[in-house]
């Protein structure tokens, strides 16, 4: 008797469940996170861990999943050149946000005209000077510097994206 009393008290320092469901509870939570560790640690020791491919949504014409699938030092070399132009892209794309308060005021003019909304699109959408320009400059300087099988891994992603797209809006 003396001896369950002792074990009893060793073991006071441990929080007394009343239910078997919160035995339940903290064993799937400590499993779904073993799970992420599990998941993370994989991803790295596969070398796709940590890396962050910033800048690449200035470029939206060549998915996320080319740059990835490239080796790590060839994926440097062309992020080399997003690198490159990302100040201007920047800065293009404050400015094409101000377009759209241009675009309000054009709208509100009490001597509203078509023209003056034209305008102000053409400035967003056109010229040398627009987001979309600046970044197809630097599309053609990534592909520009392709290999052929290069080429054809990003022809491919484009299409993968292209028909992810497809199936996500039929859903």
């Amino acid at each position: 008797m003396s001896d369950t009393r002792e074990t009893h008290q060793r073991m006071g320092w441990l929080p007394s469940l009343r239910s078997r469901w919160w035995t339940v509870l903290l064993g799937f939570s400590l499993m779904l996170n073993l799970a992420v560790v599990g998941v993370m640690a994989g991803g790295f020791w596969a070398g796709r861990g940590g890396e962050r491919l910033a800048g690449v949504s200035y470029v939206q014409l060549i998915p996320r999943n080319f740059f990835r699938d490239l080796p790590s030092d060839r994926r440097q070399q062309l992020m080399q050149i997003v690198r490159d132009n990302r100040e201007d892209l920047r800065n293009l794309r404050a400015t094409s946000e101000g377009v759209s308060v241009k675009l309000a005021d054009a709208l509100e003019k009490p001597t509203f005209s078509i023209e003056d909304v034209q305008r102000t699109v053409a400035e967003f959408s056109t010229g040398t000077q627009s987001l979309a320009a600046r970044g197809g400059d630097v599309v053609v300087k990534i592909v520009s510097q392709l290999t052929p099988e290069e080429r054809k891994l990003l022809a491919e992603a484009i299409r993968n994206r292209a028909d992810r797209g497809r199936r996500k809006k039929r859903d």
